[in-house]
């Protein structure tokens, strides 16, 4: 056997990928990851990506060292088979790496300023032996900055096509926000979507995966939009200190409602809580296995067995213990639902299966409920906002359910650990946005994320008339129980 039979079982929705299968796992296993932060809070997103996905060896090193070792219990517990040092920068210099341990890639993850300041203390563009007392030589390396509502990242393979990552970006025009624990609102949303984009491309890098273009990606979560930047763009208009201090206030007020607490609902909860909304409702019928951890980062080894609502909730609770957690240790029903969703104001959907998919969306029409939905399969994510009465529904782009078996499901196809990260992000944004009244969301538009090719599409959506829940002449009345098989079992659409 190439791998042990608990890490098969642990790294499942990876080996059965024909692109990454058992021995990819090991390549992953055996690959090392060197990153410099600015501090653990930030950077955290990405590690547990990184550690659940399985990359093996990680050293970490910090300008500032607050909640360094917290995190590392946590990371540890996420994942044992992954090792993990953690130093600070002032550290690093009297520290040796063995020449024989090649280093898979380099990750800098930041602010822009941050990033800047690492490249201006490099010879070259990969060469860290001044910096962190590295051996020196080129390392494949990952630039994710993270600002206020946006950020930039960008995967360079090849040193003599690298540029200068903040001057080609935003020439010197750019202040960055001062990294302190009261970032506003946004900026910990980008920490997470950077986060979990550096984690996919970290391990594209690992396996040599897909394409990583020279352009950096932009994306502003405000807006919703992505580009491959080609020339200089100004970062987007931002709410002002009023408007900041009332979207807290509005969310502190807020309740969200999260249906699911697997691959999607992980992230979503993960940013929310970390945002500060004041009350979390989370609903979920299943216990933590093993299999659930190569991506759902909010449980853990030593909590496999208990259920997942009760994981999720602790895990939560130390993020942030001023969030009320409510839990439903239940499935979503048809008998429960409008009872579940009556006292929430935003739902996202978190769930792993078409049935109680299509079932969520229809009560949240009938409830009138903001829906923010998303789906996960492989390599790629779909999303988008329903707002009842005011735009398309899940049901005008696929009107029926499927026939049990004809889609593919996670356990059947697999999906890389992070994929659902980025799209429970999103989800997480498209929910803030909406709470706060602030930016446009993905109503009337549906997003198509390709982690292969790092590409974001957005495409605009209309409701159709001849929709059957919210159509002129709609035939589904009431709520209707379709029944749950093994292979409706899907994250995606």
């Amino acid at each position: 056997m190439i791998l042990p039979k608990e890490k098969i079982y642990r790294y499942m929705r990876h080996i059965i990928m024909p692109e990454i299968s058992g021995p990819g796992q090991k390549t992953l296993l055996e690959s090392r990851a060197v990153i410099f932060a600015r501090s653990a809070r930030p950077a955290a997103p990405m590690l547990y990506y990184l550690v659940s996905s399985g990359i093996g060896h990680i050293k970490c090193y910090f300008d500032d060292s607050a909640g360094m070792e917290s995190l590392k219990e946590n990371l540890r517990d996420l994942n044992p088979d992954v090792w993990i040092e953690m130093n600070e920068f002032a550290e690093t210099k009297a520290k040796s790496q063995n020449a024989s341990e090649k280093i898979s890639c380099l990750i800098v993850f930041g602010d822009i300023n941050f990033i800047q300041n690492m490249r201006n203390n490099m010879n070259e563009p990969f060469d860290i032996d001044t910096v962190s007392g590295l051996q020196s030589h080129h390392v494949p390396t990952v630039f994710a900055a993270a600002e206020d509502w946006w950020g930039v990242i960008q995967t360079v393979k090849n040193p003599e096509n690298a540029f200068l990552f903040s001057d080609t970006v935003f020439g010197n025009t750019i202040i960055s926000t001062s990294p302190k624990d009261d970032q506003p609102v946004g900026y910990w949303l980008s920490c997470c979507l950077a986060g979990a984009l550096a984690a996919i491309e970290s391990i594209k890098l690992c396996l040599n995966l897909g394409n990583s273009s020279e352009n950096p990606l932009y994306f502003d979560l405000l807006a919703m939009n992505f580009e491959k930047l080609k020339y200089n763009i100004a970062p987007p208009p931002l709410p002002s200190k009023q408007n900041t201090d009332d979207i807290i206030k509005k969310l502190l007020d807020s309740k969200v409602l999260i249906v699911g607490t697997g691959g999607l609902g992980s992230p979503a909860s993960y940013a929310l809580a970390l945002a500060g909304v004041g009350t979390l409702g989370l609903v979920d019928s299943d216990c933590v296995e093993i299999s659930n951890l190569n991506r759902q980062i909010l449980h853990s080894t030593s909590r496999i067995g208990t259920p997942k609502v009760k994981s999720a909730e602790i895990f939560i609770k130390d993020l942030n213990p001023i969030v009320n957690v409510v839990t439903y240790e239940a499935r979503f029903t048809k008998t429960n639902a409008m009872q579940i969703i009556k006292d929430y104001d935003v739902i996202i959907d978190g769930v792993d299966n078409l049935p109680t998919r299509y079932l969520l969306n229809d009560s949240c029409f009938f409830a009138e409920k903001p829906l923010v939905e998303a789906g996960v399969l492989r390599f790629d994510g779909l999303g988008m906002t329903v707002v009842p009465k005011e735009g398309h529904c899940y049901r005008c782009i696929f009107p029926e359910m499927p026939p049990a078996g004809s889609v593919l499901s996670c356990s059947e196809s697999g999906i890389l650990g992070p994929v659902p990260g980025v799209m429970g992000f999103i989800e997480a944004a498209e929910a803030l946005k909406l709470l706060a009244g602030i930016g446009n969301t993905l109503q009337n538009r549906l997003m198509i994320f390709d982690a292969m090719d790092l590409d974001f599409r957005i495409t605009d959506v209309r409701r159709d008339e001849n929709c059957p829940l919210c159509g002129e002449n709609p035939y589904i009345k009431e709520l209707a129980e379709y029944e749950t098989t093994c292979d409706d079992v899907s994250d995606s659409f």
